[in-house]
């Protein structure tokens, strides 16, 4: 499955050009306003952000601190893009929590190398397990999120079989935890409906038969992954 970068620029030709050097090799999806980047920020699922600096409205900083708001989303590896290269800067965003800083006028092969790096470093030093969570239970959804964020988990919750394949298809979570569908199907009936795709992308499963207390819960998710 190819990682998914999401390119953020007001500049049209420079979505235009980044698009064409990266699409043979990864999945590019791309914004071209940074507070439309903010409002849409969790459905992007992007495993990398190219984030422009000068902005209207919003800016890439504004973006990027709107970015480390949100506990899921955090961790994501955020390059920034500029027109020139500014040593100072650079300092700046990687004290923030940046990965990079690019050119906007980086050569394709360059870009190229520089990415991958980006991504073998990240996986090098991937500690966090990401749990996905099933349920038609809104306040159970948070409650069991809540909990795996602060035991360091990296957690994505959804409320439908279908969202739950696009997310394991595209991202490969370590632990899937099955309750409800929206639909109204059963913990088992769900895992029934999609046992192929969670055999075939090596998913483990966590059938919630019954709401697991929060002190259980992390037991139960340790239990599994072990």
């Amino acid at each position: 499955m190819k990682k998914r970068i999401l390119i953020v620029d007001d500049d049209i030709m420079t979505l235009k050009i980044l698009k064409k050097y990266l699409e043979d090799t990864y999945d590019v999806v791309t914004e071209n306003a940074g507070y439309r980047f903010v409002e849409k920020m969790a459905t992007y699922e992007a495993d990398l952000i190219l984030l422009d600096i000068e902005m209207p409205v919003v800016n890439g900083l504004q973006a990027f601190d709107e970015l480390l708001k949100n506990p899921e989303l955090k961790d994501t590896p955020v390059v920034f893009l500029s027109g020139v290269s500014n040593p100072n800067l650079v300092r700046e965003l990687m004290n923030k929590g940046a990965v990079g800083y690019l050119v906007k006028t980086i050569p394709r092969n360059e870009l190229l190398t520089r990415i991958e790096k980006i991504f073998n470093d990240d996986a090098a030093r991937e500690v966090v397990r990401e749990i996905l969570i099933l349920d038609n239970d809104i306040e159970l959804l948070k409650e069991m999120r809540s909990t795996l964020l602060a035991a360091d988990f990296k957690v994505k919750v959804v409320r439908s079989c279908v969202e739950a394949v696009d997310h394991i298809r595209g991202h490969h979570p370590s632990l899937f935890i099955i309750g409800h569908d929206s639909s109204g199907a059963g913990p088992r009936e769900v895992y029934q409906s999609i046992a192929d795709v969670i055999r075939n992308e090596r998913v483990i499963p966590l059938v919630m038969e019954e709401n697991f207390f929060s002190t259980e819960l992390i037991d139960r998710v340790n239990e599994a992954l072990a």
